[in-house]
């Protein structure tokens, strides 16, 4: 049996808004088929992650990979992900 591949891998990704150190060294892989749950306090970094997977925030340091294709500074519209908002306020009339 051929190990599952990884299809999103963060490697040693770190992020600061100013002196607020958000994330600090976050190493992770998505396989294929897998499902992955973001959980944590009010805070802890997890819209701010997922936002850098789907390239709307930079990392500091650290990359981003999709398939095997470096991510890290590519713009959202070139990247094969999407980002569902939790919020409404892009769709006033809901």
């Amino acid at each position: 049996m051929t190990p599952a591949r990884p299809i999103v891998e963060a490697r040693a990704i770190h992020k600061h808004f100013g002196a607020l150190h958000v994330l600090r060294g976050v190493d992770f892989s998505v396989e294929e088929r897998q499902l992955v749950f973001v959980i944590g306090p009010s805070g802890s970094g997890k819209s701010t992650l997922l936002r850098m997977i789907a390239g709307f925030e930079q990392p500091d340091r650290g990359r981003i990979t999709i398939a095997g294709s470096d991510m890290t500074a590519l713009p959202p519209y070139q990247r094969p992900v999407n980002m569902m908002f939790q919020s409404y306020a892009l769709f006033p009339h809901m």
